[in-house]
């Protein structure tokens, strides 16, 4: 190992400094190091990834595998995280400041850790215009055929379907410090009708109903084009998914659907996470980069509404510039930022959301920026049942069997109504609040809810009277709610609600879960066509730059029926990755 001057000079300055009270990180840990090259390289160059701090790391300590087998801190982050594979070293721990904490970015843990008083939280994005001037007029430092701004689903599709179309030197910029965005929350799964999962479980579905039920669940103001796009190419997208490795072999049925169409893994695990990690595992295969720590700042587009690339602002590179043949923009919505959420809809001011931190509207703002088209920004969804404030509670679980009961212990609203109906009937009830109840039929159907007993969400109970200390719901009263609705159920009739489906009665032990409505989807975002073309105010196509995903606008109308994200995210997360291949495969004829 060559040891230069400045090497011993920042080395003894970083190790000197870690002796005193005001230092933090991990550099108190590692004060027996003789250089800084033992973690960086020789010229000190950082870059945003830190992928050679990452190999340092797990040099000396190991990987997830044998990190896992040591005692942590209740919850493994380690262990927890290993099949996922979407964390670095670097995503939690610091050399020279504090780590930070962040796992309650999705989670909601009570962790006593060495750093747990400093939560991660985004930070707006601040642009100085000069820098970005200055890097735009210096021109690209590199140059790919393809750049993908997020590497949730809908950026991780795009950027595979490109790859499967023939491109090479793809490259997607996420802005956190680890891979899959909104994604990787997404509980309940992927919509789709005709497919071969619904054809081996005798599910008689069709594209026709999955775009009438789309549309009404919308109230009509969805896109045609767009939610035809949406349920024609719903069951190839499942079919991909699969072609990868997915296992979308199970269904479930939210409010809304009017069949089992909702595609999940067998057991009912978290559909988000699995087809991330199927979909990172893609982009591994075909080799494609995904830079974390790199928000985009800046769309280049010349006189001629052509693209050019994109400036970033690295977390450690500084602004540079991307030269690109294509861009898609796969950022997600802006849930998480609720002074953007609450400037479309005052009534919003303040309210939680169950959305990845991240979600702060980068590619609308982006869009904007080049007087982009956007629509239907005004529409946010509720949904209706999550707990403490932000942990979401899939919408499959009503499909399965859950009921929801006031504080009178009475049921107030048909469970499978649409999101919208039924975050407005909780809203009604006193508390502005509902008890959820499901039974081991329900728990068997969905392994995911094992989850939210790790997490301390769910009371169980063994006879009305422990419900009643529980939840202040008198005995009597809701013995007699349920007894109505188990009749109701064994006879096929809901007499109070008219509730269409009811998979299931609800029977002791029964477990309890307090939720509430929190924001969840924005239905507005970027105006695209069926192509996942993005269009300027003045109605001229900005050629090679697409959208796709939550980002955009016009898929889902006024409301979204559960598990048609997902299917938004890969149907036109493949047509976008597609659209931006033929711009390269038609400049090389």
């Amino acid at each position: 190992m060559k040891l230069t001057k400045l090497n011993i000079i920042l080395a003894s300055t970083l190790f000197l400094s870690a002796g005193t009270a005001s230092a933090q990180g991990l550099v108190t840990k590692h004060k027996d190091f003789t250089s800084c090259q033992t973690c960086h390289r020789e010229d000190m160059k950082i870059d945003d990834a830190l992928t050679l701090e990452n190999a340092a790391c797990i040099d000396c300590h190991g990987g997830y595998e044998e990190l896992a087998l040591k005692e942590s801190h209740g919850v493994d982050p380690h262990n927890s995280h290993i099949d996922l594979g979407t964390l670095n070293c670097t995503t939690c721990h610091s050399g020279h400041k504090e780590s930070s904490l962040m796992c309650n970015s999705c989670h909601d843990f009570d962790l006593k850790m060495p750093f747990g008083d400093n939560q991660w939280r985004p930070t707006a994005l601040t642009v100085d215009q000069k820098q970005v001037d200055k890097a735009i007029a210096a021109g690209p430092i590199e140059t790919v055929n393809i750049v993908v701004i997020g590497s949730g689903a809908s950026g991780t599709t795009a950027a595979v379907s490109a790859a499967e179309a023939g491109v090479d030197n793809i490259l997607i910029l996420e802005k956190e410090p680890l891979p899959g965005g909104n994604s990787m929350l997404a509980a309940g799964g992927m919509a789709s009708a005709e497919s071969t999962t619904q054809k081996s479980l005798n599910i008689a579905d069709s594209k026709e109903v999955w775009y009438q039920d789309t549309m009404k669940g919308g109230y009509q103001h969805n896109d045609p084009k767009l939610a035809r796009t949406l349920s024609d190419n719903g069951a190839d997208g499942v079919e991909w998914l699969k072609s990868l490795g997915a296992d979308l072999n199970s269904v479930g049925r939210p409010g809304g659907h009017s069949f089992e169409r909702v595609h999940r893994p067998t057991g009912g695990a978290k559909a988000g996470p699995h087809i991330m990690k199927t979909l990172i595992a893609a982009t591994e295969k075909h080799n494609i980069e995904t830079r974390v720590n790199a928000p985009v700042v800046k769309l280049v587009v010349d006189d001629n509404d052509q693209i050019k690339g994109v400036v970033v602002k690295g977390r450690y590179q500084g602004y540079y510039m991307v030269g690109a043949s294509s861009v898609v923009i796969a950022s997600g919505g802006f849930a998480a930022n609720n002074d953007m959420v609450s400037s479309f809809r005052p009534d919003l001011k303040g309210v939680a959301t169950t959305n990845n931190k991240g979600n702060q509207g980068d590619g609308i703002t982006l869009v904007k920026e080049i007087d982009g088209k956007v629509k239907d920004v005004k529409e946010i969804q509720l949904f209706p049942t999550a707990a403490k404030g932000k942990i979401l509670i899939t919408g499959t679980i009503r499909g399965a069997g859950a009921i929801l009961l006031n504080d009178e212990g009475e049921r107030f609203v048909d469970e499978l109504g649409t999101r919208d109906v039924v975050s407005a009937a909780i809203i009604d009830q006193s508390n502005s609040h509902s008890w959820m109840l499901y039974d081991q039929d329900v728990l068997n159907e969905l392994s995911q809810l094992k989850g939210l007993e790790i997490l301390g969400l769910v009371d169980i109970v063994n006879s009305y009277d422990e419900l009643e200390a529980l939840t202040g719901m008198p005995a009597k009263k809701t013995k007699d709610t349920l007894d109505k609705y188990n009749e109701f159920q064994k006879n096929g009739k809901d007499l109070a609600f008219e509730k269409k489906f009811m998979k299931t009665d609800v029977k002791f032990p029964i477990y309890v879960v307090d939720v509430a409505p929190a924001i969840h989807h924005t239905m507005g975002g970027i105006a695209i066509n069926e192509k996942a073309e993005v269009y300027l105010n003045n109605g001229k196509k900005v050629n090679g730059l697409y959208a796709s995903g939550e980002v955009t606008g016009g898929v889902h109308g006024k409301n979204r029926l559960g598990g048609n994200a997902i299917a938004d995210t890969v149907v036109f997360g493949r047509l976008a990755g597609n659209e931006a291949a033929n711009v390269i495969n038609n400049s090389s004829r």
